[in-house]
């Protein structure tokens, strides 16, 4: 069975790869030339940060993965399902909810954010978004993958749902001069306008439409939000936290909140405080006894 499977990914994967990069350079060709990419530097860094966070991943972090998905499956797994049609639906509903889960996390616990919160550093909006992360994006997405075998689903099942999820995730990032307004699709699924709505600054879109594919989550959970004709999206992180960062720079990307986060942590007294800035919203300051909506969070 899990031959299958090693296959099915295996063939994905060689397909998609190439595929992938061809796709977005296709796209930053076009705004070059249509001229709509003002910060040029942006997507050099986009794609310094996949190079980054994906050698630690490949050297080390992928096996770790898949080692303890096995090991879950085989010795703790509460049954073992079948490769019918409906256990792959079962699957990428699953993933989809630990997507938005974690997703939702990754806004808002302030440690989680100074990681995932590198995706959100661009102020511009293409597919090279997409490949933008963190170093450290393995500590927070790991989550998504490794608890889902207990209930059995077999793990090379998790991990071609995973590398199809992500692909479509590439396809949200597109420009916002395609795919403007999706109304029907966006009943069901994370289009890129409802994507673009959660990449924005505005105070009105902050932490919304954390699904990667299913739109159902956020309307179930309230954090689902339409683009409104009357204020258009603002990207990036907000601007109280980019006055740190230069997001043409692949370092100040990578780490600024976490340097934030640091001075933070010094400059706050009680070692109680202390500890609560590190799992308390990005937003919440020792002193206010109310959160104030002054930070963005957003992949």
């Amino acid at each position: 069975m899990y031959s299958n499977f090693v296959t099915l990914l295996e063939k994905i994967s060689s397909i998609t790869t190439p595929l992938l990069f061809i796709v977005i350079i296709i796209e930053l060709t076009f705004l070059f030339i249509g001229k709509r990419i003002k910060l040029k530097k942006e997507s050099l860094v986009s794609f310094l940060s996949l190079v980054i966070g994906t050698i630690p991943y490949l050297l080390f972090y992928a096996s770790l993965e898949l080692n303890i998905m096995i090991w879950f499956y085989e010795n703790i797994s509460l049954w073992t399902l079948s490769n019918q049609w409906y256990i792959w639906l079962l699957c990428f509903l699953s993933y989809d909810f630990l997507w938005w889960a974690v997703h939702y996390a990754g806004h808002k616990v302030r440690i989680l954010w100074c990681i995932h919160g590198v995706h959100h550093t661009p102020k511009e909006m293409n597919m090279s978004v997409a490949i933008r992360g963190s170093l450290f994006d393995f500590f927070q997405y790991f989550h998504i993958l490794v608890w889902l075998p207990i209930i059995g689903l077999n793990p090379y099942m998790i991990l071609t749902v995973d590398v199809i999820s992500r692909l479509y995730g590439v396809f949200t990032h597109i420009n916002e001069t395609k795919f403007r307004k999706t109304p029907l699709l966006n009943k069901l699924l994370i289009t890129p306008m409802l994507h673009r709505v959660h990449h924005s600054s505005n105070s009105i879109y902050l932490d919304t439409n954390f699904s990667n594919i299913f739109s159902i989550w956020d309307r179930l959970f309230n954090t689902y939000q339409e683009e409104l004709d009357t204020i258009k999206p603002i990207y990036g992180i907000t601007e109280s936290e980019s006055k740190s960062i230069n997001t043409e720079n692949v370092f100040s990307s990578q780490f600024g909140l976490l340097k934030d986060l640091f001075h933070d942590i010094r400059s706050t007294p009680s070692i109680k405080n202390k500890i609560k800035i590190l799992f308390m919203p990005p937003d919440w300051k020792p002193s206010s006894s109310t959160r104030k909506n002054t930070y963005q969070h957003q992949i």
